[in-house]
């Protein structure tokens, strides 16, 4: 969701007390601020002749809700983290993506058309909600239709990250999803060339993405809400309530993969990679593996980027998709 300055939901009127001539941000760096329940995950990416650099990490853990904008301020003028555009990614839960059949109208008037096609298919008014929209690859079976994404989520929600961030004295140029970020993540994969499959588990849910060659095809939410007692204990893949947890899993992406072949008319998915989890469970890429007759490999994000310092498996997994965001390279506008 790109944030425009002269309108709302997407832009706001300037504060009192905060400036309306910013800084002129850095070519080539984007910082990603993704605020989640329990705190602050912040990343910066610098590119250098196209390779990136991550020059910033960190995760900030905040005791009261009422704190983060306080210590996200202090994080701005401390990191100089104004003189770069940001970026920041909605959590999951709070917007709704929808795959849906492209109106024929004009480029203008898409996101217009738009609101009359997913009007029905959410569960607020349609006047109440920000709707943004990024193309999938028209399917090569014969009789498809092209097929869009509709990022919908409500105004008063995008409106109020926005007014966070403006407040801390941030550029900010684009509110994202966290099906993007991993899109970007995996544009790095060498697994990608072929298509790839990747998985983000957190407390209580999931996604998972499938991409081939840096487009995103299709996510799927995992819903784990009455596996979450199981998956915050799970340790090794070979203990049959964490086999149970990891089946449910197995299936979801199984659909997926199914219906990546089916419906895009795609070459199946090659590979798995399971993003940095909340503790590591042994065994778990092996009795992925042999479950669904694919290589399955956990993430190192210290692979992809560099960085002055190792990240830690803790700081990897909390700030996986602020890394993601920051990693954001600028497409064709629609």
């Amino acid at each position: 969701m790109r944030y425009h300055p002269c309108c709302v939901p997407f832009g706001r009127k300037q504060r009192p007390g905060i400036a309306v001539f910013r800084r002129k941000p850095r070519k080539n760096e984007l910082v990603s601020v993704c605020p989640d329940e329990d705190g602050l995950a912040i990343a910066r990416i610098k590119r250098e002749n196209g390779t990136p650099t991550l020059t910033f990490c960190t995760y900030q853990d905040v005791g009261a809700p009422e704190e983060k904008d306080a210590v996200l301020q202090r994080l701005v003028k401390r990191q100089g983290l104004d003189r770069s555009r940001c970026t920041s990614i909605m959590e999951l839960g709070s917007y709704n993506l929808l795959l849906v059949e492209a109106p024929d109208v004009p480029p203008a008037e898409l996101r217009a058309a738009m609101r009359w096609r997913v009007k029905d298919l959410i569960d607020f008014h349609v006047d109440d909600a920000v709707i943004d929209v990024f193309e999938v690859t028209e399917s090569r079976a014969a009789g498809r239709n092209h097929l869009m994404y509709a990022v919908v989520a409500r105004s008063a929600l995008v409106k109020e990250r926005i007014d966070d961030l403006i407040a801390a004295g941030l550029n900010l140029s684009v509110i994202d999803i966290p099906e993007l970020a991993m899109r970007n993540i995996a544009a790095l994969l060498p697994e990608d060339v072929g298509g790839v499959g990747f998985i983000y588990l957190v407390r209580g849910g999931g996604l998972i993405t499938l991409t081939h060659q840096g487009r995103l095809y299709l996510s799927r939410l995992v819903d784990m809400a009455r596996d979450a007692t199981t998956a915050a204990r799970a340790t090794d893949a070979g203990d049959p309530d964490t086999q149970a947890w990891l089946d449910g899993i197995v299936i979801e992406v199984q659909r997926s993969m199914d219906y990546y072949e089916s419906h895009f008319s795609q070459p199946p998915i090659a590979n798995l990679v399971v993003a940095p989890l909340h503790q590591s469970v042994n065994n778990i890429e092996q009795y992925l593996s042999t479950q669904l007759g694919i290589p399955v490999r956990s993430l190192d994000l210290n692979s992809l980027v560099d960085s002055p310092e190792p990240l830690s498996d803790r700081l990897q997994f909390k700030c996986l998709l602020a890394v993601g965001g920051a990693l954001r390279l600028e497409g064709k506008t629609l």
